[in-house]
């Protein structure tokens, strides 16, 4: 795209373009975060704030804790194994986060 050749009324139409979508994604947070939750509202999903990513993270630890469990309490070991592995996993990432590196958690209780 040749940016020489664009005329003021394209230019203003973009710029139109860009408030508008801001403008909207605006709105949608401040709904989000003036807006009652309900039962229903939760049960489909829906959340008034944007989880962290080591809020994310902990809440991936506590299902993955729960799955491997399961798995061993039904001795299905490679599952079980495979549950293990990502678990390292996620709890490496949140060692960044905790400023650990010696592969203690303090996060939850420890399976």
């Amino acid at each position: 795209m040749d940016l020489d050749n664009i005329n003021d009324e394209t230019i203003e139409l973009i710029t139109e373009a860009v408030i508008k979508k801001m403008l909207y994604k605006f709105k949608q947070e401040y709904h989000q975060m003036s807006t009652p939750m309900n039962v229903g509202d939760l049960m489909k999903g829906y959340m008034p704030f944007r989880e962290t990513e080591e809020e994310f993270l902990i809440a991936e630890m506590a299902r993955l804790h729960t799955l491997l469990a399961l798995y061993e309490g039904q001795e299905e070991f490679m599952k079980a194994a495979i549950i293990k592995r990502r678990l390292e996993i996620v709890e490496h990432k949140l060692n960044k986060y905790g400023g650990q590196d010696d592969g203690q958690s303090d996060v939850g209780p420890q399976i």
